[in-house]
C-alpha cells in the first residue's frame, strides 16, 4: 500500500467491505486498499458496512454498523441475545465451520506470530493435528455467572458532584466495555436448559422482595451476582447469591432466598457475603441454606468437590477429551516423575497419576491447593503431592533443579498471560525430556514456544481441543521434546 493510500484511511470513516476469514480473537478480517481491517462480530462471506475506530500503522480496527449481505454459511442463531451479550460470537456459524476455522487460526498463529526465524516458523503449522470437537455443542457449560444491575444508568452533575440514576434493575450480563450496566437476558443456550425458568423465578423474586441492586459506580446496593454451577455427570446443582451485606442484615432475608431450595438436583443453596469492591470476594463468608458449600462432579472415575469459586474446566465432557490429549502427548511410563505447574485443584495431575510414578503439583491460590489435597484424598491417590506458591518461586526454591525430584515431564497450564519469564527459565533449568504446554491463548503460547525452541526443544505436536463452542476461545495441547 502506498503512503498516499495509507494516509487516506483514518478513524471515523465508513466503508463497505467483505469479510475474508476469521482471526485470533474472533474478529473477521477484511482489507481496505491493502490495509488489514479487523471487524468483531462478523463471519467470512458477509458484506458489511463498518466504521473505522482505531488506526495503526499495519492495521485498523472497526465497528460493525450493519450486515448488507449474509454469508452463504450463515445460520440462524438459537439465542435471541446472540451478538448482544458478547458470549456467543460465532453462533451464526455451523459448528463444523467453527472448528475448521479454529484449527486454521492455530496454524496461522504459529506461522505468523512465533518470534523465530522464518525457516523455523514456516514448519510449525505442519505440527498441528486435527481439532478435537466438543462432545456437546449446546448446554455444555457447568458454570454461569450473572450480574444484578441496571439496564440503564444516567448521570447528572449537581454542586460539583456526579449523581447516578439507576433505571430498570435486572439480571443479565455486562456487555463488553459496558461494566456499569447489564443486558437483561431471558435465555442462554450454553448453560443448563432450565436457565430460562430460573431467570423468570429470579425476576419475580426481585420484584417481590425489592432488595436494592448493587451499583458498581456508587458501591451501594445488596444483590451483586448469581452464581450457578452444576455437575454434568452427577446431576448436582448449586445456586449462590453473592450480596453486599453482613450476616445480621441477611438473616431476616434467608426465608426469601429459600424459595429456590426445592429445585430438583439442587445440592447447595448459598448466600455469600462480598463487602469488597471486587467482583469475587477474597475471603468469602458463605451461608448455606440448603446442603453444604460444594457440589460433586466426576471426570473419568475421579470425583471432585467444587465450591463456588473453585477453578474447574467449564466444559466437563470436553475436559475429559483434553486430559486424554495431555496423557497421550505426555506418553508416560511407570518410571516418570511429573511436575504439574499451575495445577489449580489438581485435576490434570490426579488423572495422570495412574500412568506414572509420582506427580508434584504447584499452585499459587491457597483455596485451590486445599481443593486439590481434599480431592486427592477422597480419590485415594497416594502418589501426588502439592506445593503452594508462585511457580517462579517454588521452581527456584523448594523444587529447584538438582533437588528432591528429577522431573522427566513437566505439564504447564498457565493463565491467558502465559508463563512468567522466571518460571519459563526455571522449567528450562530442570531440563525435562518433555514439556506438555496446555494453552488457552495461542498468542502467548507462541511467545513462550519461541524461547523453548531457542533452548534446545523441538515442537512435536499441537493438538487443538474445542472447549468453548460458539466462541473464539481455543485450547491447545502442545508437546515439546528435548533434542
Amino acid at each position: 500500500m502506498s503512503t498516499a493510500e495509507s494516509q487516506s484511511v483514518h478513524t471515523g470513516q465508513q466503508h463497505t467491505v467483505t469479510i475474508e476469514k476469521l482471526t485470533h480473537g474472533g474478529a473477521g478480517l477484511a482489507h481496505i486498499d491493502g490495509l488489514a481491517v479487523f471487524v468483531p462480530g462478523t463471519i467470512p462471506g458477509q458484506k458489511v458496512e463498518i466504521t473505522l475506530t482505531k488506526r495503526k500503522e499495519q492495521y485498523c480496527e472497526a465497528k460493525l454498523l450493519r450486515v448488507l449481505k449474509k454469508s452463504k454459511d450463515e445460520v440462524q442463531p438459537r439465542c435471541s441475545h446472540c451478538h448482544d451479550c458478547g458470549g456467543c460470537t460465532w453462533q451464526n456459524l455451523p459448528y463444523d465451520k467453527q472448528i475448521n476455522y479454529k484449527e486454521e487460526i492455530v496454524r496461522e498463529t504459529l506461522e505468523h506470530l512465533t518470534p523465530v526465524e522464518e525457516s523455523v516458523r514456516t514448519k510449525l503449522p505442519g505440527r498441528v493435528l486435527k481439532i478435537i470437537p466438543s462432545p456437546q455443542v449446546f448446554h455444555y457449560r457447568n458454570k454461569l455467572e450473572l450480574s444484578f444491575g441496571f439496564e440503564h444508568m444516567r448521570t447528572e452533575q449537581k454542586e460539583g458532584r456526579r449523581i447516578y440514576f439507576d433505571e430498570n434493575p435486572s439480571i443479565g450480563f455486562h456487555q463488553p466495555g459496558q461494566w456499569s450496566t447489564v443486558l437483561p437476558i431471558t435465555e442462554c443456550h450454553l448453560y443448563d436448559e432450565q436457565i430460562s425458568s430460573l431467570l423468570s423465578d429470579v425476576r419475580r423474586f426481585m420484584a417481590d422482595v425489592k432488595l436494592p441492586v448493587y451499583n458498581p459506580k456508587t458501591h451501594k446496593g445488596m444483590l451483586r451476582t448469581l452464581l450457578l454451577r452444576r455437575g454434568v455427570q452427577t446431576g448436582e446443582q448449586m445456586i449462590a447469591f453473592v450480596v453486599k451485606a453482613r450476616k445480621k442484615e441477611l438473616e431476616p432475608l434467608f426465608q426469601h432466598f429459600m424459595r429456590f431450595g426445592g429445585r430438583s438436583g439442587l445440592q447447595s443453596l448459598l448466600v455469600i457475603e462480598n463487602l469488597g469492591q471486587n467482583e469475587k470476594p477474597e475471603n468469602p463468608k458463605m451461608y448455606p441454606l440448603v446442603g453444604g458449600t460444594s457440589i460433586k462432579e466426576r471426570l473419568f472415575d475421579l470425583i471432585f468437590e467444587i465450591s463456588p469459586f473453585s477453578f474447574f474446566q467449564t466444559n466437563t465432557l470436553a475436559a475429559e477429551k483434553l486430559y486424554q490429549a495431555i496423557a497421550e502427548g505426555a506418553d508416560l511410563s511407570r518410571r516418570d516423575i511429573v511436575l504439574d505447574v499451575y495445577c489449580g485443584m489438581g485435576a490434570i495431575g490426579q488423572y495422570l497419576s495412574r500412568f506414572c510414578e509420582k506427580v508434584v503439583g504447584v499452585e499459587s491460590h491457597p483455596a485451590a491447593v486445599e481443593d486439590a489435597l481434599r480431592s486427592a484424598g477422597k480419590n485415594r491417590i497416594g502418589n501426588i503431592s502439592f506445593y503452594k506458591g508462585r511457580a517462579e518461586q517454588v521452581l527456584n526454591q523448594q523444587l529447584k533443579p538438582g533437588g528432591k525430584y528429577a522431573f522427566s515431564t513437566i505439564i504447564l497450564d498457565p493463565p491467558r498471560a502465559g508463563l512468567h519469564p522466571q518460571a519459563r527459565e526455571a522449567v528450562v533449568a530442570h531440563a525435562p525430556e518433555k514439556i506438555v504446554y496446555v494453552s488457552c491463548n495461542t498468542a502467548t503460547f507462541v511467545r513462550d514456544l519461541a524461547e523453548f525452541l531457542k533452548e534446545g526443544y523441538e515442537l512435536r505436536t499441537v493438538q487443538p481441543v474445542d472447549m468453548f463452542p460458539h466462541t473464539a476461545h481455543i485450547e491447545t495441547v502442545s508437546v515439546l521434546q528435548k533434542k
